[in-house]
């Protein structure tokens, strides 16, 4: 089968997104399928770009930054993205390719135009991959109320929802949200539960035993440190255990409140807890194997989002 696959990130990105993506896409080649990742690049020069990536086809289309930008200039570029992706799309060779089935990940929530032009020129089915339930956890936590905003961004996501003819969730618990979609006939909604390849054996470039942390019994945090995770929880406790010189809080990863987080580390005095930048995917491993405890945390007011 022929099959596309559209997404807001791919590798070198190290976001958990891009390795599951990675992941995937590799497994469709094992199986002797073609795959074509079609993405969005704020820093491509061109209008298109064709790369292989170990036997995946890879189209970037030039788009608006919607990366580490303010909200307002987000939402913007990426309301406009599948416009602009398919601007770019028919300047490209693929141009006139008709696809098998696409396949497209959330978030973001924007590819429903661009899924649906696809769909639409080569008549076949669609499966979308949900791991972001985006309107409602944003208003769950208090980033979002019920106003304007809230509404605009509910209607695109029911739009992308429209698009699929499945939708792979992430745990059980979000069923519940997509009850009224299922119901309509030749839809289908299942349980995609995360995924991952067997990982190489590759060498971390964090050493724990040369940091602060050495000696300690380590516990440690990998990944997005933005709003939803609720990483404050973790903070706290690193705050009670202070008197433990035995005990130490290892955060890796990048997000929204990183920064906010080690001013409160600082304020506070915690020298039991150390803040490191994104690694590598594939060092995670080794990362963990040099500590104790994994931790994982999710904001408590989540009552759609990811909840077993």
């Amino acid at each position: 089968m022929r099959i596309v696959l559209v997404a807001d990130a791919f590798p070198p990105m190290r976001t958990s997104a891009a390795v599951q993506l990675r992941d995937l896409t590799r497994e469709f080649v094992r199986q002797g399928h073609q795959i074509t990742v079609m993405l969005p690049d704020a820093e491509l020069r061109d209008e298109w770009q064709v790369e292989d990536f170990a036997g995946v086809e890879v189209l970037r289309l030039r788009a608006l930054q919607t990366k580490d930008v303010n909200h307002v200039r987000r939402t913007l570029a990426e309301f406009m993205m599948p416009l602009v992706m398919m601007h770019r799309l028919r300047k490209s060779p693929l141009a006139d390719v008709r696809w098998d089935g696409v396949i497209w990940y959330s978030p973001s929530i924007f590819h429903g135009p661009l899924v649906r032009w696809l769909k639409t020129r080569s008549a076949c089915r669609s499966y979308l991959i949900v791991r972001d339930i985006f309107p409602e956890w944003a208003l769950d936590v208090g980033l979002l109320h019920r106003g304007l905003p809230y509404l605009f961004f509910r209607a695109v996501a029911r739009y992308q929802y429209a698009q699929a003819d499945t939708i792979g969730v992430q745990t059980p618990g979000n069923r519940i949200y997509f009850t009224n979609w299922e119901r309509q006939p030749g839809r289908r909604l299942e349980v995609l539960q995360n995924w991952l390849a067997e990982p190489p054996n590759t060498q971390c470039s964090i050493d724990v035993s040369k940091t602060k942390l050495a000696g300690r019994k380590v516990c440690v945090y990998a990944g997005n440190m933005g709003v939803a995770q609720g990483i404050d929880v973790l903070i706290d406790l690193a705050d009670r255990l202070k008197t433990r010189d035995d005990v130490g809080f290892l955060f890796v990863g990048r997000g929204s409140e990183v920064g906010r987080l080690a001013e409160v580390v600082t304020v506070r005095g915690l020298n039991n807890v150390l803040f490191h930048e994104e690694i590598d995917p594939d060092e995670i491993p080794d990362l963990y194997a040099q500590c104790h405890v994994g931790l994982v945390a999710l904001d408590p007011r989540h009552k759609t989002h990811n909840i077993p």
